[in-house]
């Protein structure tokens, strides 16, 4: 395949030039991720490389059945989706394989190789399902079908602060700081009316109701049997949990704040489990705190529905104190999300207080595991990048239980190739500490890796494709479609 600019004997010059040894000279492959896993039906994604004083590249694409040959003076390449479907599926369970050739076009006689880079390609597809996040660099709560390269829908705008997306997909609770006065951060809740196929805005923010932030929505069927009727959950300003009918923002009785805070503790950013029997969120020594944090663990409790009444039951702690990685001390924990099947709960640490507004990834954020039950906890070395600080957070699952991996969604400050950098993010995203435009990466926890003492489950991330590369794009919460086009 012989791209725009690239000359048609581009093949010959390859084929007939001689290997060189200069590493000044060689490319160096930017994306995709050395090592990542990726689901079979990922949509193509851009190779993207270095010039290294060459113009002219040969990217050769290959499994270990079928091969494909790119030529072309650009530093990144795009197979059709026609192409790169019929490639990927002769990898799937195996490696795809990536190296960049280059040379001067002056002095043709020797090229220079990039080291390899190799992505496994699982036998996973991932559903049709739909990713919310929130453009924060926009205000915007934004919507990607899985496998769509399509531009982002505009769900919500006027939106400036976090949010969270129901199992269903039908319901939508954020909070807005109104007026742009952060000070008057409260709670919204949207419904989606199949009628009119739309977001319907059930309560607003900017009527003041409900000062809080971060939301969750009890699952369909528990307790109520459809969607006629809803639970939703919210941390609220002074540091507690409560219970809000979503369709009129109406509180509704239990013992949420007591069980979850008891007085004495603070507690926010709940999530609640796919079957409904559970809720998992933070608690804190800090009364008082609702947005950022310090000293966060992550607890468990129950949840029963019996005779009207909404009970829950003692929180059991799921992390330890302190955990001790090389780049530090981690005792801040935060921004837990149940998995698909309730087994496991992925969620944020960190060195210090959360957050940083001079410097966002002084604290540390990165992703970490914890068996559901309080078994083990496990530091996602490979998905957070190494031991680095990359602003890894806001992680989120895929709705359905694929057969080999488990799929997280996340944001990071982390490169995308050389589209999404420090030095290609417009002042927009350069703000509260956030040094770069984040972006929205996907992660795969290897099932068979799960529960093994010093083994890490997870992999090199991929880039969600069809994101703006020039928006600061935060909180992704994985759900269903409401609608499939």
């Amino acid at each position: 395949m012989i791209g725009p600019g690239a000359p048609p004997n581009a093949p010959d010059l390859f084929g007939a030039a001689t290997l060189g040894t200069d590493p000044a000279r060689a490319a160096t492959i930017q994306y995709p991720l050395d090592r990542a896993v990726s689901p079979r039906n990922i949509p193509s994604i851009e190779v993207q490389w270095t010039a290294a004083g060459n113009d002219l590249f040969h990217v050769a694409m290959h499994s270990q059945y079928a091969a494909v040959d790119v030529y072309t003076t650009a530093v990144e390449a795009t197979l059709t989706a026609v192409d790169w479907e019929s490639l990927v599926g002769t990898a799937a369970g195996e490696d795809l394989g990536f190296v960049v050739e280059g040379l001067a076009q002056a002095d043709p006689t020797t090229k220079y190789a990039s080291a390899p880079v190799s992505v496994t390609v699982t036998h996973d597809n991932i559903d049709a399902s739909a990713i919310y996040y929130w453009a924060s660099s926009q205000g915007q709560i934004m919507s990607q079908v899985f496998g769509s390269t399509d531009a982002p829908d505009v769900v919500k705008n006027d939106c400036t602060s976090c949010h969270s997306v129901s199992r269903s997909g039908t319901r939508i609770g954020y909070s807005r700081c109104v007026g742009n006065d952060c000070g008057q951060l409260f709670l919204g809740f949207l419904k989606f009316d199949f009628n009119t196929m739309t977001w319907a805005e059930t309560m607003d923010a900017n009527a003041l109701g409900v000062r809080g932030s971060y939301t969750t929505f009890a699952p369909v069927g528990n307790p109520f049997p459809d969607d006629s009727q809803a639970l939703a959950m919210a941390t609220l300003s002074g540091g507690t949990l409560g219970l809000f009918d979503p369709d009129t923002g109406t509180p509704v009785a239990s013992n949420l704040d007591v069980a979850s805070a008891g007085g004495t503790l603070a507690a926010l950013m709940p999530d609640w489990s796919p079957d409904g029997t559970r809720v998992v969120f933070v608690q804190t020594p800090h009364p008082g705190q609702w947005i950022d944090l310090s000293d966060g663990r992550i607890a468990t409790m129950s949840y029963s529905y019996t005779a009207g009444a909404h009970t829950f039951g003692t929180p059991a702690l799921l992390t330890p104190d302190v955990i001790t990685l090389p780049t530090g001390a981690y005792n801040n924990f935060f921004f837990p999300s149940f998995s698909s099947d309730g087994a496991l709960v992925v969620f944020d640490a960190a060195r210090g207080a959360w957050r940083d507004g001079s410097n966002a990834r002084g604290p540390g954020q990165r992703l970490m595991l914890a068996d559901a039950s309080g078994a083990w906890t496990a530091d996602l070395t490979a998905l957070n990048g190494g031991d680095v600080d990359l602003d890894t957070t806001w992680p989120h699952w895929a709705p359905t239980d694929s057969s080999e991996y488990y799929w997280v969604v996340f944001s990071s400050e982390r490169d995308y190739g050389h589209r999404a950098t420090a030095a290609t993010s417009p002042p927009s995203c350069v703000a509260n500490g956030v040094q770069q435009c984040k972006q929205i990466w996907l992660g795969a926890i290897s099932k068979a890796r799960l529960g093994q003492p010093g083994v890490d489950p997870s992999a090199p991330p991929m880039w969600l494709p069809g994101q703006a590369t020039d928006a600061d794009n935060i909180s992704p919460y994985w759900s269903v479609p409401t609608i499939i086009d």
